[in-house]
């Protein structure tokens, strides 16, 4: 009976570390711009900026959160969230009260304005990710979210070791 070998020790194939290469490479490509994109437009005037619209969309799926779960959700310090929250509530986005049951906790809810401008924004992401993956199948984009789900686990595993 052959003796079980551990991962690390197996052979891999030129071929298969080439795609795993390269799949590495188009995954932090995709990530800086990823980056890049929540960088660069955080603060444009009074268009909604690519991580304020993040917390936009965590109130759009998950409806009212108190601002310590949305920082959290986001992945972002409290201190943070609050400075975006202020820009998304002077332009009447999202409205934040106090709770009554506790009035040190702030809950933060969309307005109707903000409401419409999620919609209208993940109608526009929605015609480019058509447009970008137009050609492939439905088993093809399946694949692709179980890699991106295997990738997330790894970065998973990451902040638990450090």
């Amino acid at each position: 009976m052959p003796e079980a070998t551990d991962k690390a020790e197996v052979a891999v194939s030129p071929e298969r570390e080439a795609a795993v290469t390269e799949l590495g490479g188009a995954f932090r490509r995709a990530f800086r711009s990823l980056r890049s994109l929540r960088g660069r437009d955080t603060h444009r005037g009074d268009e909604v900026g690519h991580a304020q619209f993040e917390l936009l969309i965590e109130l759009y799926v998950k409806g009212a959160m108190q601002a310590g779960e949305l920082a959290e959700a986001v992945e972002a310090s409290a201190a943070t969230v609050s400075g975006m929250l202020d820009g998304l509530s002077e332009a009447e986005l999202v409205e934040r009260t106090r709770s009554e049951a506790d009035r040190r906790i702030v809950v933060v809810k969309l307005t109707r304005r903000g409401r419409r401008k999620v919609e209208a924004r993940k109608a526009e992401w929605q015609r480019r990710w058509q447009e970008a993956l137009e050609g492939l199948d439905d088993e093809e984009l399946l694949i692709a979210a179980r890699v991106l789900e295997r990738i997330h686990g790894i970065f998973c595993e990451q902040q638990k070791d450090a």
